[in-house]
């Protein structure tokens, strides 16, 4: 009996062009998880519910700690879950995951509403100019690229000078010479 050989994959895109692409393919395999379970979520919210129908006054937590090995967090908002998705078809539940649930059913009536603290910041945003502040970073661009031409200018200026002096052929070594290429190639590369 052969056993057939697997080609290698050829290589198409680099690592660091994987990283991502990997990394968002399992965000998206846990948000997939997420929505799965909701139906699950929501059936043992039913349960939970009606076992704490059956229970005294006190003894719900500890019976969910001893028999469910959840918190009394996570039971509750099974239990809500279930409560505002009564009657409504598994298809049509409104949430996509536990965090999008209890964010939209907390009893919070200003969810999804901007908070008082917007309006002063669209109004401070609102009078900011901003075509002046792009004309403003390009003038300043434009002097920082005039000021590395310059500083370019400089460092040319300054080797001829010192090359005519230090050059082995003018009376200077080789050394020298080298001294002041690695010296040129360093102001260069600060400047740009």
């Amino acid at each position: 009996m052969e056993v057939a050989k697997i080609a290698p994959t050829p290589v198409v895109r680099a690592l660091h062009v994987l990283v991502p692409l990997i990394k968002e393919d399992m965000r998206e395999a846990r948000a997939a998880e997420e929505a799965a379970g909701m139906p699950y979520r929501r059936a043992a919210g039913e349960k939970l519910i009606e076992a704490k129908a059956q229970l005294k006054h006190g003894e719900f937590t500890p019976w969910i700690k001893r028999n469910l090995n959840i918190g009394e967090r996570q039971a509750r908002e099974y239990m809500n879950l279930a409560r505002v998705t009564a009657g409504i078809s598994e298809a049509a539940i409104p949430f996509s995951t536990m965090r999008d649930t209890i964010n939209k059913t907390r009893n919070n009536p200003n969810y999804g509403k901007p908070s008082a603290w917007h309006a002063p910041i669209k109004e401070a945003i609102g009078k900011v100019n901003i075509n002046a502040l792009k004309q403003d970073a390009l003038a300043k661009q434009e002097e920082r690229a005039l000021q590395r031409k310059l500083a370019l200018s400089l460092i040319d200026i300054g080797f001829k000078a010192l090359a005519a002096k230090l050059h082995p052929d003018k009376g200077g070594s080789r050394e020298a010479m080298t001294r002041l290429n690695r010296v040129r190639e360093l102001l260069q590369g600060a400047v740009t």
